[in-house]
C-alpha cells in the first residue's frame, strides 16, 4: 500500500488511486547497486499542450489568477452580513455547498501544467478538467442561490433593496463573470492526445 501511496501522491484519496491504477504497470529493474527493485511505469493515455512557450504559460498563470480571484469574490459573498436573504437556509445552503467545488477549483489551479510537460490522465483530470468542472458547479450553485434569494424576497415582500442586498448581488455577478472568464481561458488552452511511445521514458517511469 505504501508503494501505491508514493505512486499517486499522499494528497490523493483512495478512490483517486484506484481510478487510475490500470494506467500503470509494475516492472522490475536493477538499481545502481545491482539490487532488484520495482517501479511503476505509466501505460495510460497522455495529454500534451498544442502550444508551449510564454504565451501558453501566460494562459496557465492567468487561469490560476482568475481561479483565486473568483474564489475570493465568492467567499466575500458569504461574508456579506444582513442582506435580505442571509437568514434563509433556503438561500444560503446552496452557497455554502459551493465552498466544496471552490476548494477543488483552487486545488486544480495548483495542478496546472506550468512546466508544460506531457500530462498523465490523472494529472490532466486533477488540473484543467477539475477546474472546468468546479467552475461549472460553482456557477450552478450561484444561480440557484440568487434565484432562491429573489423567491425569498418576493415571498416575504422585501421590496426595499438595502446596501447589503446590492453588494450581495454584485458579488454574485462578479464571481460569475470571473468564472465565465476562467472557463473561456481554459477552453483556449488547446491539448491533444499523445501516444505513449512519443513520450520520453523518464516521464513514464515512477521510481
Amino acid at each position: 500500500m505504501a508503494f501505491f501511496g508514493n505512486l499517486f501522491g499522499s494528497g490523493k484519496s483512495f478512490s483517486d488511486r484506484m481510478r487510475y491504477v490500470d494506467d500503470f504497470k509494475i516492472e522490475e529493474y536493477q538499481n545502481a547497486r545491482g539490487k532488484t527493485r520495482k517501479r511503476a511505469v505509466y501505460i495510460g493515455p497522455w495529454t500534451v499542450l498544442n502550444e508551449t512557450g510564454g504565451k501558453t504559460l501566460a494562459k496557465l498563470i492567468g487561469a490560476a489568477a482568475l481561479a483565486v480571484f473568483a474564489a475570493a469574490a465568492f467567499v466575500n459573498v458569504l461574508l456579506i452580513p444582513q442582506h435580505a436573504a442571509s437568514d434563509s437556509l433556503f438561500v444560503m445552503i446552496p452557497l455554502y455547498v459551493a465552498l466544496f467545488p471552490t476548494l477543488y477549483l483552487l486545488m486544480g489551479a495548483f495542478s496546472l501544467p506550468y512546466r508544460q510537460k506531457p500530462m498523465r490522465r490523472d494529472q490532466y483530470m486533477h488540473g484543467i478538467t477539475r477546474m472546468q468542472r468546479s467552475s461549472v458547479a460553482i456557477l450552478v450553485f450561484l444561480a440557484v442561490g440568487v434565484i432562491a434569494s429573489f423567491i425569498y424576497r418576493f415571498s416575504m415582500k422585501y421590496w426595499l433593496f438595502r446596501k447589503e442586498d446590492i453588494w450581495f448581488l454584485v458579488g454574485c455577478g462578479v464571481s460569475a463573470l470571473l468564472l465565465a472568464g476562467l472557463l473561456w481561458l481554459l477552453g483556449n488552452i488547446e491539448v491533444h492526445a499523445c501516444a505513449n511511445e512519443d513520450v520520453p521514458s523518464s516521464e513514464t517511469q515512477t521510481p
